[in-house]
Order: C-alpha cells, then sequence, then structure tokens
C-alpha cells in the first residue's frame, strides 16, 4: 500500500503544466500591472483631494482650540506620508525592466509584494491609529460647537467608519492585491520553467 501511495505522489509530481505562450503570458502580467498601477493612481488623487480639502477647512474656519490645530497637523501628515508612499509604490510597480528576465521580475515582484503586505497590515494600523487620534482632538472642539448627541453621533459614525474600513475594506483590498500579484509571479514562474525545460 506504501507503495502505491510513492508511485501516485511520484506519477503527480511528473504532470507538468502546459506550454504556455510567452506573449500571452506577459499581456496577462502587463494587464495585472496597469491594473494595480492605476489602482495606486486613483488613491494617490483621492489624498491629493483629501489633502487641499483639509487645508481648505484649516485655513476658512478659524478654529480657537490647540487641540483642532494639531488634529489638523496630524490629518495633513497621515495624508503627505500616504501619498509619498504610495507615489513610490506606483514607480515600483511600473518598473518592467526585468519584464523579460523571468528570475529576475519574480524575486522582484516577490520584494515588491512582502513590501505592499506590511504598508497594507502593520503600517496602516498605525495610519489608522493616527487618523482616529486626530479625530479625537477635532471632536473636542467640535463638542463645544454642536449639541453633544450630535457631536456622539458624528464620533459613533467617524470611528464606526474607520473600525469598517480597516476590519472589513483593507481585508478585501489586501485579498485582492495579493491575488493579483500572486498570478503575476505564478505566470512568471510558468515562463520561466519553460525558459529552463528548454536550455535541457
Amino acid at each position: 500500500m506504501k507503495d502505491f501511495e510513492a508511485l501516485k505522489v511520484i506519477w503527480h509530481n511528473q504532470i507538468t503544466l502546459p506550454k504556455v505562450s510567452h506573449e500571452d503570458v506577459f499581456k496577462k502580467i502587463r494587464k495585472a500591472k496597469n491594473g494595480l498601477a492605476r489602482r495606486l493612481l486613483i488613491e494617490i488623487i483621492g489624498m491629493c483631494i483629501a489633502t487641499t480639502a483639509i487645508l481648505s477647512v484649516w485655513w476658512i474656519i478659524p478654529f480657537t482650540m490647540w487641540t483642532t490645530h494639531l488634529a489638523m497637523i496630524i490629518f495633513l501628515a497621515c495624508c503627505l506620508y500616504y501619498i509619498i508612499t504610495i507615489i513610490g509604490n506606483y514607480q515600483q510597480i511600473n518598473y518592467d525592466k526585468l519584464i523579460n528576465k523571468p528570475e529576475d521580475y519574480i524575486n522582484y515582484l516577490k520584494a515588491y509584494k512582502e513590501k505592499r503586505y506590511v504598508l497594507n497590515t502593520q503600517k496602516y494600523r498605525l495610519y489608522s491609529i493616527f487618523l482616529s487620534l486626530g479625530f479625537l482632538l477635532y471632536f473636542i472642539e467640535i463638542s463645544f460647537l454642536m449639541p453633544i448627541w450630535l457631536t456622539t453621533l458624528a464620533l459613533v459614525l467617524t470611528f464606526s467608519w474607520i473600525a469598517y474600513s480597516y476590519f472589513v475594506l483593507m481585508r478585501i483590498y489586501i485579498k485582492k492585491e495579493e491575488s493579483k500579484l500572486e498570478g503575476m509571479i505564478h505566470n512568471l514562474e510558468r515562463i520561466q520553467k519553460q525558459f529552463e525545460d528548454n536550455d535541457l
């Protein structure tokens, strides 16, 4: 029985994937890469709009408490950090000088995937904490300007949205991005294997 199981394992390991066209694989990789780059570009534009809105509110409304000014500084720091980081990620995903060198590009994409995972988990957690702190400071002054029930409602809605973004939307985002990057890596590994088989 053990010999039969061993034979099954050997048989399954001998099965090779059908050969794929290099052009088709590169088209798929470019399509996935362009999709990721487009999404990052939308994020950059969205953050630039958010930064402009925060600056406008800070300039137009005469806030009197230091906590609100500190909140605005925190909001702007979060936005600028995010913009700078995403611009770097955008440039990295658009780097395609290695696309014709599957092994190098696989290593490059794996490093990029790891970097994005750290950004989307650990760094996003810190980003969410600072954003939450900014809103807490901001709502101190707001609580003097609005009825307490309205301030409480605004606080609950704001922190519910932050929690929903962190626990639900971000997980969906990570899953989709990881899937696209994994697909690119898998396709490159198939091409690399074909190169190796041709060399034999």
